[in-house]
């Protein structure tokens, strides 16, 4: 653990973050808002925020400020506040705020780029993060002071010195930048920050910061604790995982795991992202994997104009995964997608093929 993080973050988690708790008679004529748990309330404080609204009431027992204050963290790539009053008859106000906004939206900005840049030859979902990662972890040095700076995604993109929030921070927008759902998580025992992502259905994790060698060591990037699943992050990092874990199943829909291969194996549009899962697939989209696959998945999308249901991006493709599977005079489909350089083999052989 690197010192100076836990004077730093820890300020910034408690201090900052849960500035003001008080007992106030309930505000008059305020809507209150219907979230149960944390991870409800804080999807609708970030909608909240995105329309225009920085404060929200909530009354339920279960929303806990700490835990709504990391989920708006792991969604957002900012240094950011949450105020919170309590009232006499049990509801709870939230105010989120982001510090210096034009400043880190700079940063943020340079990141997507500098990420974009980093992936800008690799194909497969694995090689961008790796990419990303490198880059990030070549142009960055561990920084020693207590500056807001070495928080935000600026320290890394524009400045070249941050400590883990600003690591955090930066790869989360670079991936952003490479068309890639990354999340951002924080613990406040450790007071540490690093990253998570959901690949094939699957929980990962990268700490960029601990992959940075201290004193800083030029080009030399370490793997150690890039793409580590649960089991093998907990030896030496804490965190929610039951929070974590619910709030991750709300932003990677289940089908997101069929578009993830097929974009590896070459054969869905690279730019879909897990909020395009659920979106209606179109006729062009149907009429070309049929096409590539050789098969008839289903002659039609549906919609408006059919008795069918619309067929959903993410159903469109776990159909085209099933059917690589299919066997066709002896051998599998995909074999000959294969033979005909249409799917590259190395992917395709890591899963399963």
């Amino acid at each position: 653990m690197k010192a100076i993080e836990k004077k730093i973050i820890l300020i910034v988690l408690i201090a900052a973050a849960f500035f003001g708790l008080w007992k106030l008679k309930a505000p008059e004529h305020e809507t209150v808002s219907l979230a149960k748990t944390s991870v409800e309330a804080a999807d609708e404080l970030a909608a909240a925020y995105a329309a225009g609204r920085d404060t929200l009431l909530f009354h339920s027992p279960d929303i806990d400020e700490r835990q709504v204050y990391h989920l708006l963290q792991a969604q957002y790539p900012y240094l950011s506040t949450l105020s919170t009053a309590a009232y006499e008859n049990g509801n709870l106000s939230l105010t989120y705020e982001i510090l210096k906004k034009e400043e880190q939206d700079a940063g943020l900005e340079a990141a997507r780029a500098a990420g974009a840049q980093a992936a800008a030859d690799e194909k497969s979902i694995a090689g961008r993060l790796t990419a990303i990662h490198d880059a990030l972890i070549r142009a960055c040095v561990y920084a020693e002071d207590g500056s807001d700076r070495v928080q935000m995604a600026a320290g890394v993109s524009e400045d070249g010195r941050a400590v883990c929030a600003g690591y955090a921070r930066a790869f989360q927008a670079m991936c952003d930048g490479a068309g890639i759902d990354v999340y951002y998580v924080e613990d406040d025992d450790m007071t540490h920050a690093w990253n998570v992502i959901r690949l094939y259905g699957e929980t990962y994790f990268i700490d960029c910061t601990y992959d940075d060698p201290v004193p800083d060591q030029g080009q030399r990037v370490s793997r150690d604790y890039f793409m580590l699943t649960a089991d093998e992050l907990r030896a030496d990092h804490s965190w929610d995982e039951a929070l974590y874990e619910a709030f991750l199943d709300g932003k990677y829909p289940e089908n997101f795991a069929y578009i993830q291969r097929m974009q590896d194996l070459l054969l869905a549009d690279p730019s879909l992202r897990a909020a395009d899962t659920d979106t209606p697939a179109t006729q062009e989209e149907l009429d070309a994997l049929n096409e590539t696959l050789g098969t008839q998945l289903a002659q039609s999308v549906g919609g408006e104009d059919s008795e069918d249901s619309a067929m959903t991006r993410g159903e469109l493709y776990r159909l085209g995964y099933e059917a690589l599977w299919d066997e066709v005079d002896g051998c599998r489909r995909i074999e000959r997608l294969i033979d005909a350089y249409i799917v590259p083999p190395f992917p395709a052989r890591k899963m399963g093929f």
